[in-house]
């Protein structure tokens, strides 16, 4: 009997040993961690400046939460493991399996076998050890950058203890890592100047620059915050300044507009952009007033190009750093109506830059500047170092002017244009590697200008290629961010508080990460598209609304548009669109029009809004259309003043409006949770209906229109 108890109690013990197993902490292969040291836990293991080649110290860092801090563990076969980096792709290894070696990255998996041994369960802390040799991993200091490194196994020591936390790999840059970027850099570096008003650099072309982060920012995500924010440091600007910017400003707030032609076209692009993305014709006026104020200063008509500065330098000396923003600052005034003129004038500056500055576009190099001899009109000297600046503004110009007059010449141009600076700007990854001085108060804050421009060679010129350009960069930035969660202009190494003090280095990795292009440049045709994810739009705010699953545009008015870009039907013909919408205001009338290609001349197709009170999916036939486009939805609204109705998403389809080319089937209970349901009256509903209710699918529709047979 007693021998029976006996093993009972030994199954027993071995079952609840099994369960413990079973739910101890282990560590496993495929699964990714941050390894932060139980003697520093503040520290993690970081790939030194998030270097992507070989060879590069593995350091102890400041957890900041990036994928240069993240492991993923691969299966180094016999019980070993082997730590593969999330951002780099490359492996941990030691140097040599001696004590005092470090660790570093090494391009070949089996280098880095290491095992790791669990010495707390449920802490989830463990010893990093080499194959076949009782050495560990540990530090003694924890100072940023210190090297850990093998020493002689001591079970005493929390230096050689790791704590493995797992997380959720960050493998690419995200809207997430977007908003986070802006957030922290307005965070760190706007400052209040009382009601309404505020700065980032109290002055000087960097101030204008940075505003333009601002627009970018709201550009790219409709979110009222960034809006409010630039409307904020124009009004500071107009405090101090007032509505001639060719004077100086006040004491406390540099500017020289009587010297500097670059530093006032900077604020008139800006300026005109703020217009360009409200609507705010008051914006347009003053910009535009500025800008005739400094053509006809600055313009020398024997070169066609104008002249750098006033007082600076030789006074003709025409630089590509007053050509290429005039070129961009003409462009926005002629989008903003302000006459065909603009663009004239932007065209012929962009073929003198291109004929004297850039060699006829031979090479995509864009030279600083060149200095005239006004007697026999002829260069006397040139400079023919090449910026990010320089070649950021001539690739937004040729790609505004493509985008108007449609010559191949300026698509050709913006490519060699890009072409030149992936090749002589940047490292063998593809990151700009010029301009990392965070002290210079120039150069500094050129990449930014580059990052800008770049999205629309993207998205208005339709080159995929270069969205991992600068989604490479953008992540690039984020991964070396500081524990503030600020990146300075040079990129290529870690942030610290202290590196990260100018506001306007800091403005470029905002830029980078506001202009990363997210989501498919060439979206499908027949695909339901989300309304909020517009590539440019005028006066839209986007707002994330509980039960709605997920953002929407809110608040439309009148006069207000959207942009998308490179919508591709291929061979299959659209012939009608149907858009979700909930009225803001009782009885909405109204109209969305649709145009391709440009907003102008007669709509492809119109929604009519007649006393709209409920959520409905409106239908309109449209254009039967084929191919790629670019694609408008312009609202109008019969009071103005009024934010007026909200946008879910919409949808082509190649049936006609209220054709009946659908198919009857059954809800049942596997039936994805994420459709969209509608009455057939139109109405949205909140959740599926009940199993067994009859549906309808639209040809071409992700979403379900859903009643009963009655």
């Amino acid at each position: 009997m007693k021998q029976i108890q006996r093993n009972m109690h030994r199954v027993l013990l071995l079952f609840l040993a099994e369960i413990i197993v079973m739910s101890a902490y282990s560590v496993e292969v495929g699964q990714t961690y941050r390894i932060r040291s139980v003697k520093f836990p503040s520290k993690s293991l970081f790939v030194k400046d998030s270097q992507c080649e070989a060879q590069a110290d593995v350091v102890l860092w400041t957890e900041t939460d990036v994928p240069s801090q993240q492991w993923r563990l691969l299966d180094g076969v016999n019980g070993a493991f082997i730590m593969q980096n999330v951002f780099t792709g490359i492996y941990a290894a030691p140097k040599a399996q001696a004590v005092g070696s470090t660790f570093r990255t090494d391009g070949t998996p089996r280098n880095g076998r290491v095992n790791i041994e669990v010495v707390d369960e449920v802490a989830g802390i463990c010893r990093i050890k080499p194959v076949g040799k009782e050495l560990c991993l540990g530090v003694t200091a924890g100072e940023d950058g210190q090297l850990p490194a093998w020493q002689n196994a001591d079970a005493k020591d929390d230096g050689q203890r790791w704590v493995f936390e797992m997380v959720t790999p960050k493998e690419t840059f995200t809207s997430a890592m977007r908003d986070e970027m802006m957030d922290d850099y307005l965070s760190e570096h706007l400052h209040n100047k009382g009601s309404n008003y505020r700065t980032f650099y109290n002055g000087s072309w960097g101030e204008a620059e940075q505003l333009e982060v601002l627009l970018d920012a709201y550009e790219a995500t409709g979110y009222e915050r960034y809006l409010t924010a630039a409307e904020q440091v124009y009004a500071y600007f107009n405090q101090k300044v007032g509505s001639d910017w060719t004077k100086g400003g006040t004491n406390d707030y540099g500017w020289y507009g009587y010297d500097f032609n670059d530093d006032v076209m900077w604020q008139i692009i800006a300026v005109a952009r703020l217009g360009w993305l409200t609507g705010n014709k008051a914006y347009t006026r003053v910009a535009k007033t500025n800008f005739d104020r400094i053509y006809k200063r600055a313009y020398i008509p024997f070169t066609g190009m104008l002249r750098w500065a006033e007082r600076s330098g030789d006074p003709y000396s025409t630089n590509s750093c007053i050509e290429g923003p005039t070129e961009v600052a003409a462009c926005y005034l002629g989008m903003s109506g302000c006459g065909e003129e603009y663009f004239e004038k932007a065209r012929d500056i962009y073929a003198a830059q291109r004929k004297y500055l850039a060699q006829n576009m031979q090479t995509g190099k864009v030279w600083d500047n060149v200095v005239w001899d006004p007697e026999t009109k002829e260069v006397k000297s040139k400079n023919e170092w090449a910026s990010t600046y320089n070649q950021g503004t001539m690739l937004g110009a040729a790609s505004l002017l493509y985008m108007h007059y449609g010559d191949a010449q300026y698509l050709r141009d913006a490519r060699k244009i890009m072409i030149y600076t992936k090749s002589s700007l940047c490292n063998s990854n593809g990151i700009v590697n010029v301009c990392q001085d965070e002290t210079n108060q120039d150069l500094c804050g050129f990449k930014g200008i580059l990052m800008r421009y770049v999205r629309r060679l993207v998205l208005d010129l339709c080159q995929p290629s270069y969205q991992t350009w600068i989604l490479n960069n953008a992540l690039m930035a984020y991964c070396n961010r500081s524990e503030q969660g600020v990146t300075g202009t040079g990129w290529l190494k870690k942030a610290t508080a202290e590196s990260t003090t100018n506001p306007f280095a800091c403005s470029t990795a905002a830029s980078a990460a506001v202009n990363a292009p997210l989501g498919d440049v060439v979206k499908p045709g027949l695909d339901t598209l989300q309304a909020e994810h517009f590539d440019y739009h005028c006066g839209l705010i986007v707002k994330e609304e509980a039960g709605r699953g997920g953002n929407r545009i809110i608040q439309v008015a009148g006069e207000y548009w959207a942009k998308y870009c490179n919508i591709d039907f291929s061979t299959d013909t659209a012939r009608c669109i149907t858009i979700d919408l909930s009225p803001s205001t009782d009885a909405v009338t109204g109209t969305i029009e649709i145009y391709f290609d440009q907003m102008d001349g007669t709509p492809a197709g119109i929604c009519e809004l007649e006393n709209l009170k409920t959520s409905q999916t409106l239908e309109a036939n449209i254009t039967p259309t084929t191919g790629q486009h670019h694609m408008f939805l312009r609202f109008t609204y019969n009071n103005s003043g009024v934010k007026a109705y909200s946008i879910d998403q919409f949808c082509f389809h190649s049936h006609q409006a209220g054709e009946s080319s659908a198919i009857l089937c059954n809800l049942s209970a596997d039936s994805p949770a994420t459709d969209v349901y509608y009455t057939l009256s139109g109405i949205r509903l909140p959740s599926p209906p009940s199993i067994g209710t009859y549906v309808i699918r639209h040809a071409g529709k992700a979403s379900i229109v859903c009643g009963n047979t009655q």
